[in-house]
């Protein structure tokens, strides 16, 4: 797939970035899947009260994504692949890990991230950086895995980030952080001072005086050791010089934005700047004593210049939150984002999620390219993230041809991306050994909606056996999904046979025909409301818009 800037892009994000020509980003933010050992898991049952269901019946398992890792043939072969090609960035580092870690989940997971983080850091230019979002689990390893794909002299901060308020952990120290490694491709690269309000404490301790102008602190008009020339010499009755002292001014980068600033301040001696600044009532005399200081008012200061603590970013809350398990607040992002790329610049996200990277990069004038693996996070990204269908999506079918490619050569993948096509309906879990079922849904009153999905050749006998399935998960509606709109007069009469559903004064087929032609026609099936899939909220109207008119 070319490299485009300002375009989301569906697929495996290795296979993704090795299209692309090296030097091409900026910055590179990733929030990848920890190794935590967690699945993340929204569960919907009939009954709305019980949302783990007990004997299981009814219950539908939408997942978001999986975070797990096992030792396997693929993880054999990534690992091998790494360890005899010697002049791979880290050969060294999962070579040494192997031997440490024995062949286990973590070094799955190692190689995994060693090949995509390899990647990165061939198409960051020489003045970009990266940052690699990750918890206590695994960061430490990840870190050797940086030092040696990026060059340990290249690394600047490890950002800790509090992500909750407290966690009872049982035996050990309640884990609360998530940590951020920032890495640099080379020692020239850009930064820009971004700062972060003062905490409440600081602003009480310092910021104790006020007067008609507002807050202020006092900060030193002089500093240590003796001076022969004019900060050497006395001001209004104060001799520095005999404290052992010197004056030092501020700059008129630091006077307030009110400071009337004479003409040819700075070449006025020293007791002259002192006769300006006590004019414009800029230096505080105390009551007792001669030493004068300087009042530094708080709307002049910009606040706390970026620490490696992250302490007074929440987690995501409110409008903001999407339903995604692992979604970060988007001023995290906008701090990052705004420290280490200028406007223009092109921000990747591989692992884009639910889009909070590109939405920060969007609104501080950057360039995005996110990339999913998940059909629907590109989709969320697209209609309810960004609310821009113009946006193009690079490796998601965009017309029939396309679709019948995805659905010859990824089977699997065409699935998952027909049945979230459907608003409300997340692909299944498990793609082999499914039990008939390719996606599930739950309708707002509490039933179930399940879809099949058949991107070859139609037959009533697999019709039937979709039949069947409805009826042994006692499912509400069924949606038979097929590239080509289904034709047969004995198909259409077994799905009329099935009957309908009602729901107050509407009625909804059981069983019907729905097909990624109706989808690039602008039509969708004839469903009840609705849940969201991955909220359990109802389906937003304007999603439900975006679906239709995908423009």
């Amino acid at each position: 797939m070319k490299f485009r800037p300002d375009a989301l892009y569906y697929g495996d994000c290795l296979e993704v970035m090795r299209e692309w020509p090296s030097g091409s980003v900026d910055l590179c933010y990733l929030d990848p899947p920890f190794k935590s050992n967690v699945d993340y898991n929204l569960l919907f049952s009939r009954d709305s009260g019980n949302i783990a269901g007990g004997d299981g019946t009814g219950i539908a398992q939408m997942v978001a994504f999986e975070d797990t890792w096992s030792w396997d043939a693929a993880a054999r072969i990534r690992v091998d692949g790494i360890v005899q090609a010697v002049a791979h960035p880290a050969h060294m580092a999962i070579q040494g890990l192997g031997g440490i870690l024995g062949e286990c989940g973590m070094l799955a997971y190692l190689s995994y991230m060693a090949e995509r983080l390899a990647e990165i850091g061939r198409l960051l230019r020489n003045a970009g950086s990266v940052y690699v979002h990750c918890d206590p689990t695994a960061s430490h390893y990840l870190k050797i895995l940086m030092d040696t794909i990026f060059d340990p002299g290249n690394f600047r901060s490890e950002i800790v980030w509090k992500r909750t308020s407290a966690h009872s952990g049982a035996k050990r120290w309640g884990p609360v952080h998530d940590t951020i490694l920032f890495y640099t491709k080379s020692d020239r690269y850009t930064w820009n001072r971004v700062y972060q309000d003062y905490d409440s404490g600081y602003l009480a301790k310092h910021y104790r005086h006020e007067d008609r102008r507002g807050k202020y602190r006092l900060s030193d008009l002089t500093g240590s050791g003796a001076r022969t020339g004019q900060s050497g010499m006395p001001w209004s009755g104060y001799d520095p010089t005999i404290a052992g002292r010197h004056w030092a001014l501020p700059g008129k980068g630091s006077l307030p934005g009110w400071f009337v600033t004479p003409n040819g301040y700075s070449e006025m001696t020293v007791q002259e700047r002192l006769d300006v600044l006590d004019g414009q009532e800029l230096i505080h005399w105390p009551p007792r004593g001669k030493v004068p200081s300087f009042k530094r008012y708080l709307d002049t200061m910009k606040g706390t210049a970026v620490q490696d603590m992250v302490i007074d970013i929440n987690p995501v809350s409110g409008n903001e939150d999407l339903g995604y398990p692992t979604q970060k607040p988007l001023p995290l992002l906008d701090r990052i984002i705004g420290s280490s790329s200028n406007e223009g610049d092109i921000v990747l996200d591989p692992f884009c999620g639910c889009g909070t990277t590109v939405e920060s990069a969007r609104r501080l004038g950057r360039r995005f390219v996110g990339i999913d693996i998940s059909p629907f996070a590109v989709e969320l990204v697209r209609t309810r993230r960004l609310k821009d269908g113009r946006i193009p999506v690079n490796g998601i079918p965009v017309d029939m041809e396309s679709a019948r490619m995805l659905a010859r050569d990824k089977p699997f993948d065409f699935e998952k991306w027909a049945v979230t096509r459907v608003p409300g309906m997340a692909p299944n879990q498990r793609q082999t050994g499914d039990g008939g079922i390719d996606g599930r849904g739950r309708i707002l009153d509490g039933g179930i909606v399940l879809a099949q999905v058949k991107g070859g050749k139609f037959s009533v006998g697999q019709l039937r056996d979709f039949l069947h399935v409805l009826e042994r998960e006692r499912a509400d509606c069924g949606i038979y999904l097929t590239l080509d709109p289904v034709q047969s007069p004995n198909a259409r009469a077994e799905a009329a046979a099935a009957g309908n559903l009602e729901i107050g004064v509407s009625r909804y087929p059981k069983l019907q025909f729905w097909s990624i032609s109706d989808f690039f026609d602008n039509r969708l099936p004839q469903l009840p409301p609705m849940t969201d899939p991955y909220t359990g909220k109802p389906i937003q109207q304007d999603l439900l818009s975006l679906a239709a008119a995908r423009s």
